[in-house]
């Protein structure tokens, strides 16, 4: 299947990139807004949550916010909520769990934040979906294809890294890397669903190591990362060139103005940023 959306990245991490730039005068009066950034996964792991405000474009800094109070709650399929945890050690606006956090398969995961101004915010109630099952990944002459099953009877959204090392490659520190979101609607409830990949092709592949991921998200979280990955794409295009130090979606800086599951109760309005709940799967090939 051709993903909804697709970006390919191939990275070269040892080469800094010069580059030349001009300060252009803004006079645009500037709002600062607060943007939240955070997750939880399958994974037993630390919840980190991440909280500032959005600077002008000529500041290259970031505005941390501290003193938030944050909880984290779920509710299971019952319908019984439950607190997972309101203890955060936090740090120039990052904040992190105090202990571990177990997710559960089939919750309802959600935060709210209230800053020291009274200011109350809520992410929307979403479910930890169940783990994808990848079957193989194939490198060819025409294509690099993941196969996976998809779930019966779901709508699923996914976002799917192919990241390839070629142990060949006189540079260790090199390899390509392809981003992909898509949706299931033309194989929803296949067991051989696939995400299909030309950027980089390898025919004959050897001494390469791949490693695939695949994440099942809610859909507020794919429309998210959607918007996300448009943004991106429509400051320096598809495909970016060989040599750069960018390392992808989930790593780019928070976009300005890019509205996502979290709602300002106080003011009845949409946030900037997100808190995604998602379950990925790892899968590595070696050739």
């Amino acid at each position: 299947m051709k993903p909804i959306n697709q970006i390919s990245i191939y990275i070269l991490v040892s080469l800094m990139l010069a580059s030349c730039t001009t300060e252009i005068p803004n006079d645009i009066n500037f709002e600062p807004q607060v943007f939240i950034s955070g997750a939880i996964t399958d994974e037993k792991e630390y919840v980190t949550i991440k909280i500032q405000r959005t600077v002008p474009v000529n500041n290259l800094g970031n505005d941390p916010i501290n003193n938030a109070q944050i909880s984290l709650y779920t509710k299971n399929v019952s319908g019984d909520r439950e607190l997972v945890t309101s203890s955060f050690n936090s740090a120039e606006g990052i904040y992190k769990s105090s202990e571990m956090i177990t997710s559960i398969v089939g919750n309802t995961y959600w935060i709210e934040i209230q800053l020291a101004d009274g200011t109350f915010f809520k992410s929307d109630e979403e479910v930890l979906k169940e783990k994808i099952i990848i079957s193989d990944v194939e490198l060819t002459y025409d294509y690099n294809r993941v196969t996976f099953a998809d779930p019966v009877d779901d709508a699923n959204f996914y976002l799917i890294s192919l990241k390839v090392i070629d142990h060949q490659d006189p540079d260790p520190e090199k390899f390509s890397k392809t981003l992909g979101l898509t949706n299931d609607v033309l194989f929803n409830g296949s067991d051989k669903a696939t995400f299909d990949d030309s950027y980089h092709l390898y025919g004959t592949p050897r001494n390469l190591d791949v490693h695939v991921s695949i994440s099942n998200l809610n859909f507020n979280t794919y429309q998210y990362y959607l918007n996300q990955l448009d943004q991106y794409e429509a400051q320096i295009g598809i495909g970016v060139e060989e040599g750069t130090n960018d390392i992808g979606l989930l790593f780019l800086p928070p976009p300005p103005n890019l509205i996502g599951n979290i709602m300002n109760m106080t003011t009845n309005t949409r946030a900037l940023g997100f808190f995604g709940v998602q379950n990925t799967t790892k899968f590595v090939k070696t050739y």
